[in-house]
């Protein structure tokens, strides 16, 4: 743009040095290269420079504009071919007794219609720049309005000469675009007008994997990033200049409770997704509190990981059931629980494969762990939801079933025993056959005893069931009887 003015105004030092009057209409020709491209270059400058929007279909638009440099070129071909056509200026005479060459100017249609355009061209650069003003965010602000002062002498000059309200007719506009390109240049020696350093930290900003969100003392949004705008504001303009409270009332609950957990669910595209909250005051040179970062860490994934692991410490690898360590845990706290109501009760079911040993040596490790694949599904499927169910050993298995009598959990026994010895499993396409043996107890807290002698008992008795011929249920808090199928 400087360098069309640089045309524009040596072309116009000619002008006014000219002894002649056709090398004087010569340079003013010469003056429309520079001055009709000045506002083209002005449209793409209000257009191009968005540092903190620097991607999505600016850059279409920007070439889409660039096609705006047909307007320059048929002006020139306008005013240099008038001598053919009289429709820019009806005649061009010299004025006498100055001391400078002055031309004096019968202007025809053709010439309000070129400076027409041009002033519209200037003025629609200029509204884009004052929207970039009023939308900008922060030091952009102060760059916007550099860029507008320096639009502004030019325009007001260009004005001024169109009224004849300058002596002589002297043309301003190029010493007017002097004093803009020494106000340009203390913003960019000053201001940072053009530094990398705002549009760098934007970028950043964006490319961040959290959600991050600028709120002023007044709780309302004033900036976010690209990452923010995605997953909770629909990239809605119209949330600016809101409180959270009246436009996101949700996430707004999530800032509050941050400090007290830490960490909080919400809805993300339909789904529950977990984040970590951290926030930060913004203070200005005063250390005088602005507004409040929040910036939200997405750990959901993280989470679901976390789960996944404590899933697999709790259960044992091959039957999917609670494993011994976890079962003990879980029995533990709930045998704690009931000692501390004083009241309830549960009972415990142990039971072992019969001769699990000679599966393994008959048909392999393979059909051993098919075994204890299946009981483990047996167990699974008659469990109530509430029940906890664990493989207690290597062919062992164990049941807590809470809020149960003796009397019921020995049904319960039996229906597990009887559905292992119906089920069984194939094996290289012979059956194998499957039972096991069934020890029963119960625990209460005003029975007097820990929980880990009721446990004890259960294992008497199934040791007691394996004694009295395996596949048969005991009880082991009364006298052992064996039911056999």
């Amino acid at each position: 743009m400087f360098l069309a003015n640089a045309v524009y105004a040596i072309s116009y030092l000619f002008e006014i040095i000219s002894p002649r009057l056709e090398e004087a209409i010569f340079f003013l020709n010469l003056e429309y290269l520079g001055l009709s491209f000045i506002p083209v270059f002005w449209v793409l400058i209000a257009w191009s420079y968005r540092p903190q929007d620097l991607e999505g279909e600016l850059a279409t638009i920007v070439k889409k504009l660039r096609s705006l440099f047909v307007i320059p070129v048929l002006i020139c071909l306008f005013v240099w071919t008038n001598q053919w056509h009289r429709l820019v200026y009806h005649s061009l005479t010299l004025q006498e007794n100055l001391p400078i060459t002055a031309i004096s100017f019968d202007r025809a249609t053709g010439f309000w219609i070129i400076n027409g355009t041009i002033i519209t061209l200037y003025l629609s650069g200029s509204i884009r720049m004052i929207h970039n003003l009023i939308n900008g965010k922060g030091s952009f602000r102060t760059q916007y309005i550099l860029l507008m002062l320096s639009a502004t002498l030019p325009i007001v000059a260009h004005i001024l000469l169109l009224k004849q309200m300058v002596p002589h007719n002297l043309d301003i506009v190029p010493i007017s675009f002097t004093l803009s390109g020494l106000l340009l240049y203390w913003g960019i020696a000053k201001m940072q007008l053009f530094d990398l350093v705002p549009i760098a930290r934007t970028m950043v900003l964006n490319a961040m994997h959290e959600a991050v969100f600028v709120l002023d003392n007044k709780n309302r949004l004033i900036d976010s990033n690209h990452r923010a705008k995605d997953l909770f504001l629909q990239n809605d303009a119209g949330v600016y200049g809101k409180t959270l409270a009246e436009s996101h009332p949700q996430l707004w609950n999530s800032f509050i409770n941050a400090s007290q957990t830490g960490e909080v669910v919400l809805m993300v595209d339909g789904n529950q997704g977990t984040f970590t909250i951290s926030t930060s005051p913004i203070v200005d040179k005063r250390q005088k509190t602005m507004g409040t970062l929040y910036l939200l860490h997405d750990i959901t994934e993280l989470r679901s990981y976390v789960k996944e692991l404590e899933r697999l410490a709790a259960s044992d690898g091959l039957t999917g059931l609670l494993n011994h360590r976890q079962f003990m845990k879980l029995a533990s706290g709930e045998a704690t629980r009931l000692e501390q109501v004083r009241d309830g009760m549960f009972s415990l079911i142990i039971f072992d494969l019969d001769h699990f040993k000679e599966i393994n040596d008959t048909y392999g490790h393979t059909a051993g762990d098919l075994a204890l694949q299946k009981v483990g599904q047996l167990v699974a499927e008659h469990a109530r939801p509430s029940d906890l169910c664990a493989r207690y050993g290597g062919e062992e298995f164990i049941l807590l079933c809470r809020g149960t009598s003796l009397y019921d959990a020995f049904q319960l026994a039996e229906e597990l025993r009887v559905a292992i010895a119906e089920t069984g499993i194939t094996h290289g396409g012979r059956p194998v056959g499957i039972t096991a043996s069934f020890g029963v107890s119960v625990y209460s807290p005003h029975m007097g005893i820990s929980w880990e002698t009721a446990l004890n008992q259960a294992d008497t008795a199934m040791y007691a069931a394996k004694a009295n011929g395996r596949n048969c249920t005991v009880p082991g808090t009364v006298l052992p009887i064996c039911i056999q199928n």
